[in-house]
């Protein structure tokens, strides 16, 4: 175990750049680890609030749950070399008051680990990664909880089959072009939707980017990832469901089944029966037909 202070690799927070993560090692518990949570003052992402300025919120606090659950899988053994974690199921929650403000600085994470259950060869297990954050006087301001299945490498090649796509882009059609989410990003390139439409109530968009993304999608992905319907889906809820919301404080999503780079995604969204000022909604993700991502949403009003 790294000193205190010392900062999370890339590699132990999964992800590709250092400058994409959120942590700092803090100390060793049973069955865990916590951290210092490092919240970047200036990033590609999460620095793109929007003309807007909405604080950043859910999205980023699944990250940091994200970022702390693949670290403490690795330090007690529950993910090793070569396998792959194939997320299930995500929630992370904000739990500070109204209306939402920036997540403050100094917080503190703790991560408990618990294997589930394995299969009978060994090969494959359940496994789920708990994270609660905590501010410097110790009151507990967000939380989040991360399920996933984890697979030996060869297992989960001869499961894709072959000529999987590792384009790290979805597919593109002629005459998309991106749809406009000043409100939530300002930079093209972090702009995900195409073809937003309205419908009873709620609204519907079509995934789109135009290659890999450094942080959504990498060039290495070979299926949509967790973060990237998690953008897509604070995108579509704020830029055209709600848009008096301030920012996503509850976001789930739970993944039926895995998500390919070859055929386009489409999302739609629709408030909750009985929902107070339409601050919840439901989310629905599908390829050809089938639906590979479902998630319920509360806004920060």
């Amino acid at each position: 175990m790294p000193e205190p202070g010392t900062e999370v690799t890339a590699a132990l927070a999964g992800v590709r750049r250092p400058g994409d993560v959120l942590l700092v090692h803090d100390a060793v518990l049973p069955n865990g680890l916590s951290f210092r949570v490092r919240l970047p003052e200036a990033h590609d992402l999460f620095g793109d609030r929007g003309g807007d300025g909405l604080p950043e919120d859910a999205l980023l606090l699944r990250s940091v749950v994200e970022q702390c659950a693949y670290a403490t899988l690795q330090h007690t053994g529950l993910l090793r070399h070569r396998e792959v974690p194939l997320n299930t199921s995500s929630t992370s929650r904000l739990l500070t008051g109204r209306p939402l403000r920036p997540l403050p600085g100094g917080l503190l994470a703790t991560c408990l680990v618990e294997q589930l259950r394995t299969s009978r060869t060994g090969r494959t297990r359940r496994v789920i990664a708990s994270c609660v954050l905590r501010a410097p006087d110790g009151r507990v301001v967000a939380d989040g909880e991360t399920t996933a299945g984890v697979l030996e490498g060869t297992l989960y090649r001869n499961w894709r089959g072959a000529g999987v796509v590792r384009a790290g882009q979805l597919p593109t059609a002629p005459g998309e072009p991106r749809a406009r989410a000043g409100r939530v990003r300002s930079r093209p390139e972090n702009q995900v939707l195409a073809r937003i439409g309205r419908e009873d109530g709620g609204a519907h968009a079509v995934l789109r980017l135009s290659g890999p993304h450094p942080y959504l999608l990498p060039a290495s992905a070979d299926h949509v990832t967790g973060r990237l319907f998690a953008e897509a889906t604070r995108q579509l809820v704020l830029g055209a469901c709600a848009p008096d919301g301030n920012g996503v404080r509850t976001l789930h999503l739970s993944f039926p089944r895995l998500c390919t780079l070859d055929a386009p995604v489409r999302v739609r969204a629709v408030p909750c029966p009985r929902s107070p000022a339409s601050a919840r909604w439901r989310v629905l993700f599908s390829q050809a037909g089938a639906t590979v991502c479902t998630g319920r949403v509360e806004t920060g009003v």
